[in-house]
């Protein structure tokens, strides 16, 4: 007899696909005993529904063993590394080279839910309570890094948290494009902290015509915005549940992974079974 599977559960092809990014078992001591594919599902099923932890279908490992493999890879940074072959993986498949050239940073407010965490503030511009999360993409539109701090937090000011650290995965970006927010010091910071290396990366600040008048799409603005779209299609993202800044992070990247799993396998949807 099986149990039903879940949409968002992992087919075979992706699971082949995600397996070998996955840290391995320990070489001593009792050896892991719980199925990483099955905590794997777990997870991007509350990404997926946006639950508690302690609400995941019993069918699942328990949600303390999936919560602490969760939180376990957040401080490892496990979940950036496979973003990271992931994406080379998807602009290798669409023709590109693995690394970008030019990037997109931008950033969106967020109200934080019932349970209130650390770093938080109010965005007096979107007049909004919460956090803010701030994303680096590619012409794609895949997540190459992300921050959250609190929504107080001006753009210019939080840009280098992801920046640096994404200039430094991706040695090939000669530019990166941002709005009006970005306006600053960010291009001399940047100069000065590449320079070192003998690297050059222009910051473009994108410009509104002065005589525009309504909405009007700025050249390669409509990249990231339909990124944005994607992660608020995941209900563990339209509001920031998360205690700690950097869970939130994780769940943006577990979003990406998801998405970048089903481009990768063309949707392919080879259900494994669940046996009782």
């Amino acid at each position: 007899m099986s149990q039903p599977v879940y949409n968002s559960d992992l087919t075979d092809p992706e699971w082949q696909q995600i397996e070998p990014l996955l840290p391995a078992a320990k070489p001593v001591g009792k050896g892991r005993e719980v199925d990483l594919r099955e905590v794997l599902n777990a997870i991007f099923y509350r990404a997926d529904n946006g639950i508690k932890w302690r609400a995941l279908p019993r069918d699942f490992p328990a949600w303390q063993t999936v919560y602490g493999y969760y939180r376990l890879w957040v401080r490892l940074g496990v979940w950036e590394q496979i973003n990271l072959a992931l994406v080379r993986e998807v602009r290798l498949q669409e023709g590109r080279q693995a690394q970008p050239s030019l990037v997109i940073i931008d950033s969106q407010s967020v109200k934080l839910g019932t349970k209130r965490g650390e770093e938080q503030g109010v965005d007096g511009f979107k007049q909004v309570k919460g956090r803010k999360r701030h994303i680096v993409v590619d012409v794609l539109g895949l997540v190459l890094g992300c921050y959250v701090t609190a929504a107080n937090i001006a753009d210019v000011k939080a840009a280098p948290g992801v920046l640096v650290w994404v200039l430094q995965m991706y040695g090939r970006i000669v530019k990166i494009l941002a709005d009006k927010g970005y306006r600053g010091d960010l291009g001399a910071l940047l100069t000065h902290f590449f320079a070192q290396a003998g690297r050059q990366v222009e910051l473009e600040i994108s410009q509104r015509p002065d005589k525009a008048k309504g909405f009007q799409l700025e050249p390669k603005r409509w990249i990231v915005e339909r990124t944005w779209s994607w992660l608020d299609n995941a209900r563990i993202l339209t509001r920031d549940y998360e205690r700690l800044p950097e869970n939130h992070e994780g769940m943006i990247y577990i979003v990406m992974i998801r998405l970048m799993l089903r481009r990768l396998t063309n949707n392919q949807r080879t259900w494994k079974s669940k046996a009782t």
